[in-house]
């Protein structure tokens, strides 16, 4: 794996452009660090312009096939399962992030699947990815190049985010009034579900009755409000599981569960395995690195 890195040299610069990471990749080594499991606080952006690529992220496949594009939020657990690929990797800060765009990929975060794209959008991510691959080899700091070193990664983040919101509207079609209720709760539960797991608390957030915000969540996305905050919690309880060797007691009360039994029954059943039996599982899948 080839990366190309932007870390800034000095206070002034360090302050107009945070750290931007990009790579460019056709093969994974055995021992490359990628294969385990891991976290880090950026948004990743990639950009797959033929092959095939899979990884895990959080408890869930995902599958890159031919000219397609796809996302990590920050903090999401992910490492590689297989590739036969070329593909592009951009790790963006989060302050380096514009608002608008964050708030639309954290809405994705909910069943999030990489998404095809065509020939033509494909050129266009190949020349905005080289571009700023070679932007970020030169280490001299001027104030033009950080300028457009920011200007094209708004530009990748931007095509990226985009293609999830076309994607979104072609297979929703929904009421726009349902629809923003629909993003600002889901902002709030992926920002409060391990402290806020009361359906009325998020009404009470969103000024809306239970009843009116279960409606809308109903209509927009299939499911009740109580089963995205239970999804929620389940979905961190798997990757604590299976990334960590915290205790059981520890992970239930991370997760606001203070009693260990009770959290061991509802995962048990949601989940079909106790947590003990879905940890030793998991850690039979990870995938071995050894040369």
């Amino acid at each position: 794996m080839k990366v190309r890195s932007f870390n800034p040299g000095n206070v002034l610069e360090e302050m107009l452009m945070p750290e931007i990471d990009i790579s460019h990749f056709t093969n994974v080594e055995a021992a490359d660090p990628v294969n385990l499991p891991h976290r880090d606080a950026d948004y990743v952006f990639l950009f797959q312009k033929m092959g095939y690529l899979s990884l895990m992220v959080d408890d869930k496949l995902i599958e890159m096939k031919d000219r397609s594009v796809f996302f990590i939020l920050p903090g999401q657990l992910r490492y590689h399962v297989e590739s036969k690929t070329d593909t592009w990797v951009l790790a963006v800060n989060a302050s380096l992030l514009q608002e608008a765009l964050r708030l639309k990929l954290n809405e994705h975060y909910y069943g999030n699947q990489a998404v095809s794209i065509s020939k033509k959008k494909a050129e266009r991510f190949t020349q905005c990815m080289s571009f700023l691959a070679e932007e970020l080899l030169n280490p001299i700091y001027k104030l033009c190049k950080t300028a457009v070193r920011k200007g094209l990664t708004d530009v990748i983040s931007g095509m990226i985010t985009e293609e999830y919101a076309i994607a979104t509207s072609v297979l929703q079609g929904e009421h726009s009034r349902f629809s923003e209720i629909t993003r600002e709760f889901k902002e709030l539960l992926l920002n409060n579900f391990k402290k806020i797991r009361k359906p009325g608390k998020y009404a009470d957030a969103l000024s809306l009755s239970v009843p009116y915000l279960n409606q809308v969540i109903k209509s927009s996305t299939g499911f009740t409000v109580s089963y995205w905050i239970q999804k929620m919690i389940m979905n961190e309880a798997r990757v604590l599981l299976s990334s960590t060797l915290n205790p059981v007691k520890d992970i239930a009360h991370e997760l606001g569960y203070p009693d260990q039994a009770y959290f061991s029954r509802i995962f048990s059943k949601t989940q079909g395995l106790s947590p003990q039996q879905y940890r030793l599982s998991k850690q039979q899948q990870l995938p071995d690195t050894e040369l």
